[in-house]
């Protein structure tokens, strides 16, 4: 498998490639006795702290809870609190600032046809969809959305410019029914691809994951119930929001996703977790989470510590070669997750640069 299937699979679910001028730090220690306890479930070894304090990211692979799930863990610490984490995911600021983003947007409360103004669907994927039937598309749509692609394109169809207009607003209506019915059910709109020979159901593979995810997160499980709820039944202290993202990477298929975030406040420290409702390839559901703890260093300027997992149910690593596959691909999942860890940390400080007043003029 090619690793550029993993640029696009992390894609999803908020790893990103930044563009950003390179930073000079001189290492520091980190915050003493109080960091190592605050996140002494992370269990860091001593060589892990050493490598965060030079700002070095660390990495891991992880069990997956099914042949086609792929996992990470990645570390960074950053000089910036969990608000200006928070800033770059509720302002989309990561994925603007990312070369591989083509478009992005958040949904508004009751998402409408102007939240998608500015998605744009290209011709291969317009193609594919003409070509779409039941278990052979290139692009993951369930029965109904098959049986709508179906009858805009008709029994034989000629691939002209009228048909590919009604074919993108006939696919971008779909999306958008999408985002509706998970603002207003959450998790229970959840439905049934049926791309490829065997269906698989988007909400029984995330469910699957989350609860593998729980398990080994004693810290906070009952944060992973609030994936099930839409948006708009979201807990007090949390935010939650939709978005979606049309990403590019090499001469792979553009990347059409829609995602559900919650950040959610404990006390000092933030998480923020991210589910996919839907992706136009590769990935059948995707989770990610971060935890943002904060810490002061021996001078008393505010980093955080941001642990970061991610796991991808995969399409590509079913069948009989999918250990192959994922034993191959594992190593350029972490060295992605490793990139865009850096991005993540470049933009949270840049955005805590940027809200920090500027310093008074001398007077001559």
């Amino acid at each position: 498998m090619r690793s550029d299937l993993l640029f696009v699979s992390l894609s999803l679910l908020l790893v990103w490639k930044v563009v950003s001028p390179a930073q000079s730090h001189t290492a520091s220690e980190f915050g003493g006795a109080t960091l190592t306890k605050d996140a002494a479930h992370l269990k860091f070894k001593p060589a892990e702290w050493r490598s965060l304090n030079e700002r070095k990211i660390v990495t891991r692979s992880l069990a997956g809870g099914n042949a086609k799930e792929m996992a990470g863990f990645g570390a960074v610490i950053a000089d910036a609190t969990p608000e200006g984490f928070v800033k770059a995911f509720s302002q989309l600021s990561v994925f603007k600032r990312s070369e591989t983003t083509i478009a992005c947007g958040r949904f508004s409360a009751h998402p409408g046809a102007e939240d998608l103004a500015g998605l744009e669907i290209n011709d291969k994927d317009l193609y594919a969809l003409m070509r779409a039937k039941a278990k052979e598309s290139d692009i993951k749509l369930t029965v109904p959305d098959l049986a709508r692609i179906r009858a805009i394109a008709g029994p034989a169809p000629y691939f002209s410019t009228k048909l590919k207009s009604n074919l993108a607003t006939e696919y971008k209506q779909i999306l958008l029914d999408k985002a509706v019915a998970y603002a207003e059910k959450g998790e229970t709109s959840l439905d049934v691809f049926a791309d490829q020979e065997e269906p698989v159901s988007a909400r029984e593979a995330f469910a699957a994951m989350a609860k593998f995810q729980a398990l080994g997160d004693v810290h906070n499980p009952r944060l992973f119930s609030m994936l099930g709820l839409a948006p708009r039944d979201a807990a007090q202290n949390t935010e939650s929001f939709l978005y979606w993202a049309l990403q590019k990477f090499g001469q792979l298929k553009p990347i059409i996703s829609l995602v559900h975030v919650v950040i959610y406040r404990e006390n000092d420290r933030v998480f923020i977790v991210s589910k996919q409702i839907y992706s136009s390839h590769y990935t059948e559901a995707g989770l990610s989470v971060a935890e943002l703890i904060p810490f002061s260093d021996e001078k008393g300027a505010k980093r955080t510590l941001a642990a970061y997992t991610i796991r991808l149910q995969v399409d590509m690593l079913g069948g009989s070669m999918g250990f192959i596959k994922r034993r191959a691909a594992q190593p350029h999942l972490l060295e992605t997750l490793k990139t865009g860890l850096e991005g993540l940390r470049q933009c949270a400080e840049s955005l805590m640069a940027d809200s920090k007043p500027a310093a008074p003029k001398r007077s001559s």
